[in-house]
């Protein structure tokens, strides 16, 4: 019965590893204390996107706007980033939140325009329905 008990126990111990090791890591977003370019996060973030690691690359654009918040330019197509993360996610309330932001407060003429088109296709998608 001991033998029973430590074969599990070895068991659990080996699944918990695999698990873990399995885990998504955290993007590193700075670089000894200091914010990475604009380019490194949008860059990370493409990576995490490609990945898709959703959730991880909307990590990465709020820290373009955590730590660029004077780049309009950059701000916009973050909230962008944003919204179309959360619309694959299919959250579709969190990426009107987001394009609505880019329509309402940039004046980034491509990052309105498509952030106009997919929230009118999530509006007829919700007509839909």
């Amino acid at each position: 019965m001991r033998f029973a008990g430590l074969v599990v126990f070895v068991l659990v111990q080996i699944l918990s590893l695999v698990l873990l090791s399995c885990a998504t890591p955290k993007p590193v977003l700075y670089n000894d204390g200091k914010p990475l370019t604009i380019t490194d996060y949008e860059k990370l973030a493409q990576a995490e996107y490609d990945e898709d690691r959703y959730e991880n690359a909307i990590e990465v654009y709020r820290s373009i706007i955590e730590n660029y918040p004077d780049n309009q330019k950059a701000l916009a197509w973050a909230y962008y980033e944003i919204g179309f993360c959360y619309f694959v996610l299919k959250d579709y309330d969190n990426a009107m939140v987001n394009f609505r932001k880019v329509l309402n407060e940039f004046q980034e003429p491509a990052a309105k325009k498509l952030a106009g088109q997919i929230i009118a296709e999530i509006e007829q998608e919700k007509e839909e329905k």
